[in-house]
């Protein structure tokens, strides 16, 4: 029976009234008594069945939100904890320990990278720039190159951070940091990072070391990117053997010469806008940079050669660059920590090149390398070629302050990768501001070094050369291209020659520190020994116009000889980059 035709418990016969009146009020008085007699209740009940699972719903949405609020609220502890643990653990650290900063990807980082936006957004509400040194101090940065290759990036990059000079301002008690009338020049300031394109994992690491030199060294780090189209997102896939591939050496130079234009006109400190919200000021226009690669590591004391340098570099126009690498620098024959010589061969690998050179100088105004820069790539061998180098001279220490450690996906060759990763880097912390450097002038340079080759004693066999060595300086002669070859394979050093200047050489002399020891073996071109004395241009070279017959024929050599490594093997044994 429905509901609807149900007879009423209180009905009563012949009451038409009522019965009108309970018809009228059924559905009140059946839910009435159907509910005092555990009746099932009909489509009235629908409406609360509906209303229960509204309540429900909205119950587990409060549940969620607040779950996912205690979520948050233990991540917030957690993170607030880390870095309370972090700051308890670095004062316990001694003074002058450096933490290297850990690197990774956002996914896994997820709490490192929301620390490192909690400073800067702190940092951002107080209206504040970073604790910063004195930017008028910061006119020798140190720009930095990089493509796609993030660890040896970041290896790169701590090296940097570790030895920066800013350290020692960051270890005084009590002082984050220290005001200008403590500070001179703070060679590597700002830092400079060049990105050949945007990989994701470079970027990365350009920001976790951001973090490091801003907030703990105080030194600004900007970050330029060098456009590549999307088709060339991609890796550096040298083959090593094909020397019609030329590419990426193209590529290179268009980035060099992009980079050193951004950095020496100022524009790289308005391409990185995260300092302009701060109020940060522009570094002052470079004096000079410092030019590193991803794959470059440098020495404890690399930043000091630099700075002790620099003004010689400044005030000498007779001087290209000053670099930290010695292309001869294997262990077996380098000894003294702290000889610096000059040289006609231009090594790069961690070099510094004068504002005059990049714009030019008055009396000279074609020497500018600006507008000019590589057109063709190879910019290395380019800054080695007669007309671009133009007799100037390069100074390079005896054991290398840099080390060359690239070996994937980079643009050297095959043998010249192994060759460089025989070169010894120097670990010995040498206060270079202290040491007497006024020897390099061209002049004193020149007779001194002219003197100690000139009273070398002649032998005329390798194997004399190695007995007479433990007694005194020695000189072998060579005549020709293949016989320089011959005697540095036997004294295991770089045969090749760029533009007539084999490398390392002074005047056409290579110098070899042969057993490690105190004295020297020099290998000399003919005119030392037809000559007699110091020629009139011995050292004095610069801005004259020497081409290679020319220079050949200064050497005494013959121009008919086979000198045209260049050309026979373009692309074979300096073509360094990522």
């Amino acid at each position: 029976m429905s509901f609807r035709n149900r007879r009423p418990l209180h009905k009563k016969p012949g009451n038409d009234d009522n019965n009108n009146y309970e018809e009228a009020f059924r559905p009140v008085i059946q839910y009435s008594n159907t509910q005092q007699n555990d009746v099932s209740k009909p489509s009235l009940f629908a409406y609360r069945r509906y209303n229960t699972t509204g309540i429900i719903i909205f119950r587990a949405v409060i549940t969620f939100v607040i779950v996912l609020c205690l979520l948050w609220g233990g991540l917030i502890i957690k993170i607030a904890k880390d870095i309370q643990n972090d700051e308890i653990e670095n004062n316990r650290l001694p003074r002058g320990v450096i933490v290297r900063p850990k690197i990774g990807h956002e996914n896994r980082l997820f709490g490192k990278r929301l620390r490192q936006r909690i400073k800067r957004l702190e940092q951002r509400l107080e209206h504040r720039a970073p604790p910063l040194l004195d930017i008028k101090q910061m006119d020798s940065p140190v720009l930095v190159f990089t493509f796609k290759r993030a660890d040896y990036f970041e290896r790169s990059m701590w090296k940097m951070y570790e030895h920066h000079p800013a350290q020692k301002f960051v270890q005084q008690a009590n002082k984050l940091r220290q005001t200008s009338k403590n500070v001179n020049r703070i060679m590597g300031s700002p830092v400079i990072i060049s990105q050949d394109g945007n990989d994701p994992e470079v970027k990365a690491v350009i920001e976790a070391y951001r973090e490091a030199f801003e907030i703990n060294l105080g030194v600004p780090l900007y970050r330029i990117e060098h456009y590549r189209a999307p088709d060339e997102e991609k890796d550096v896939n040298v083959d090593p053997w094909n020397k019609n591939d030329t590419k990426p050496y193209i590529d290179l130079a268009k980035h060099y010469g992009w980079a050193l234009e951004q950095t020496f006109s100022g524009a790289s400190y308005d391409l990185d806008d995260s300092h302009r919200n701060q109020g940060v000021i522009k570094p002052p226009l470079p004096k000079r940079v410092i030019i590193l690669e991803e794959d470059i590591e440098i020495g404890r004391d690399f930043f000091s050669f630099m700075n002790a340098t620099a003004d010689l570099l400044d005030d000498d126009d007779s001087l290209l660059a000053v670099s930290g690498y010695n292309d001869n620098g294997k262990k077996q024959i380098v000894a003294d920590v702290k000889r610096v010589v000059r040289s006609d061969f231009f090594p790069g690998l961690g070099w510094m090149m004068p504002r005059r050179v990049w714009f030019g100088v008055e009396s000279h105004p074609n020497s500018a390398l600006r507008g000019r820069w590589a057109p063709n790539g190879y910019w290395d061998d380019w800054m080695r070629e007669p007309d671009i180098r133009l007799g100037r001279q390069v100074l390079r220490p005896e054991v290398s302050r840099t080390f060359h450690f690239g070996n994937i996906h980079g643009v050297s060759q095959t043998d010249v990768r192994e060759s460089l990763n025989q070169v010894e880097l120097d670990r010995v912390d040498v206060q270079w501001e202290k040491e007497d450097l006024s020897y390099l002038s061209p002049e004193r340079f020149a007779e001194s070094f002219w003197g100690r080759v000139s009273n070398a004693k002649l032998v005329s066999s390798e194997a004399d050369a190695k007995y007479y060595i433990a007694h005194g300086d020695v000189r072998l002669n060579y005549d020709s291209q293949l016989q320089f070859e011959s005697l540095a394979m036997v004294f295991n050093i770089m045969s090749d020659e760029k533009a007539g200047v084999p490398r390392t050489a002074f005047e056409g002399i290579v110098e070899i520190r042969y057993g490690k020891g105190d004295y020297i073996v020099f290998l000399t071109p003919p005119y030392v020994s037809e000559s007699g004395q110091r020629p009139s241009t011995f050292g004095k070279k610069a801005w004259m116009h020497f081409d290679k017959p020319a220079l050949l024929e200064s050497f005494g050599l013959s121009t008919s000889e086979n000198w045209q490594a260049d050309q026979d093997w373009q692309g074979d044994q300096d073509y360094r980059g990522y």
